[in-house]
């Protein structure tokens, strides 16, 4: 099959298994290959090095037990979060961690760690993951938290390298209501959105910012502030069945344009009419679909970056002791960004706490996601600047949606690297199933 990440490049040809069940999956250790879920992680993370094997686990989506008085889920690493969220949410429980998008697995969440709009309070996906079974080529192993602990923390966060995920246990949340007491704030620069989080993150659980990157001058950075809970938090749960939760999108992009929809004057007039769309600072309840994943109503909506694709760029820059090195590390990089015309459909700015895993991405600060269209060797060029803007700040880019960073600037990021990479080797020390990430960084040299 031809392969690539939700980004669209770079593209691979790979051999590859689709087990039925996990017996057929444990049971055939001849074959080692790097699993891959649905293929949503943007970069080369989920992609086969060449001559490796890739094993999709899209069927191996069953949900084995769940204890309604602790929350606790066992499923599958196959299962994606849309099917955990049909099931529980009309039982009135939600995913206590959730990315921008519903249509990932489990496992593949877990293999990076995934954060979402309430990291600041309550940190990523590693926080609620209760035990792991894992396929590695030294034999399926079982970890916790504290038990085989190192194993635990270098496959949370490890993109795959220690081996298949095979069974996850994952505390849920409990909520009253499906749905989401919201509310949006339009700031008019980046000073007033971290301005806007100072001020009213302590008073809502989610918070996340849409910025406008080719705003210039005293407008840049502007943008709107989402605010948003569960609504009823605190309160005794509905006791009537809440409607199902819709699957469906409301557009499909059927194809890829030549050079691609969302060419610089398009993103303007889209960020232009965004931020003009009228809001009251007012809150009121919504549907948590459009809150927590308002992408997934257009569907394959990748394809309006052109066949050339496009690179997700995220990075965090670190500001432990609230000096403001976080917000001065952000406005570095946007004034790159703007400077040099490099807009962003999806422009998405978050605080951070700490991760605890062996390789972590977030650190206590703030984030920054861009979508940024592949125009070629410029575009390599100019992220390879931003880089250095990220480094000179003690930030890191997030692996899990990255494809071109190199091997020396992922190291000065990754100081916890070669610790990581001992604890993988442990269980997989002849590097079977390499990633195409894994050989671009260069982990097993």
């Amino acid at each position: 099959m031809a392969l690539s990440g939700w980004g669209r490049t770079p593209v691979v040809t790979a051999e590859g298994d689709i087990p039925d069940s996990l017996r057929e999956t444990v049971d055939d250790v001849s074959s080692p290959a790097l699993p891959r879920g649905l293929g949503r992680s943007y970069g080369d993370a989920s992609l086969p090095a060449l001559g490796e094997r890739f094993l999709e686990t899209t069927r191996l989506d069953r949900f084995i037990s769940f204890d309604a008085a602790t929350g606790i889920l066992i499923a599958e690493s196959g299962v994606s979060l849309h099917a955990i969220l049909q099931v529980f949410v009309p039982r009135g429980w939600f995913l206590p961690v959730t990315p921008g998008t519903q249509w990932v697995t489990l496992g593949g969440a877990v293999a990076s760690n995934v954060h979402g709009k309430n990291h600041h309070h309550c940190g990523s996906i590693e926080h609620f993951v209760t035990e792991l079974e894992v396929a590695t080529p030294a034999g399926v192993r079982h970890c916790t938290p504290t038990e085989d602990a190192d194993l635990f923390r270098a496959t949370v966060g490890g993109y795959g390298l220690t081996g298949l995920i095979t069974r996850i246990g994952l505390r849920l949340k409990r909520i009253a209501s499906p749905r989401v007491r919201t509310r949006g704030l339009k700031t008019p620069n980046l000073a007033g959105l971290f301005e806007g989080f100072r001020e009213h993150d302590n008073g809502y659980e989610y918070s996340v910012a849409w910025v406008d990157t080719l705003a210039r001058g005293n407008s840049m950075g502007r943008g709107v502030l989402l605010l948003g809970d569960h609504e009823g938090q605190g309160t005794v749960p509905e006791k009537a069945k809440p409607p199902k939760v819709p699957g469906h999108t409301f557009f499909n992009v059927p194809f890829s344009a030549p050079h691609g929809i969302l060419q610089p004057w398009a993103l303007r007039l889209f960020n232009t009419a965004y931020y003009r769309i009228p809001r009251s600072g007012k809150e009121h309840t919504a549907g948590y679909e459009g809150f927590f994943y308002p992408l997934d109503v257009i569907g394959n909506w990748n394809r309006m970056y052109g066949p050339q694709g496009f690179f997700q760029y995220q990075f965090v820059i670190p500001d432990p002791d609230g000096s403001g090195a976080g917000e001065a590390g952000v406005h570095a990089g946007l004034e790159f960004l703007t400077r040099h015309g490099m807009g962003s459909f999806l422009a998405v700015l978050k605080r951070c706490g700490d991760d605890a895993v062996m390789l972590p991405f977030c650190r206590r600060g703030f984030t920054l996601a861009l979508d940024i269209p592949h125009r070629g060797a410029e575009t390599l060029r100019r992220l390879d600047e931003l880089d250095r803007i990220v480094l000179e700040f003690g930030g890191r880019v997030y692996l899990t949606k990255d494809a071109r960073l190199s091997r020396d600037t992922f190291r000065a990021m990754y100081p916890e690297w070669e610790e990581w990479m001992r604890a993988v080797k442990r269980v997989n020390p002849e590097g079977q199933g390499r990633s195409l990430l894994s050989e671009r960084l260069g982990l097993w040299d």
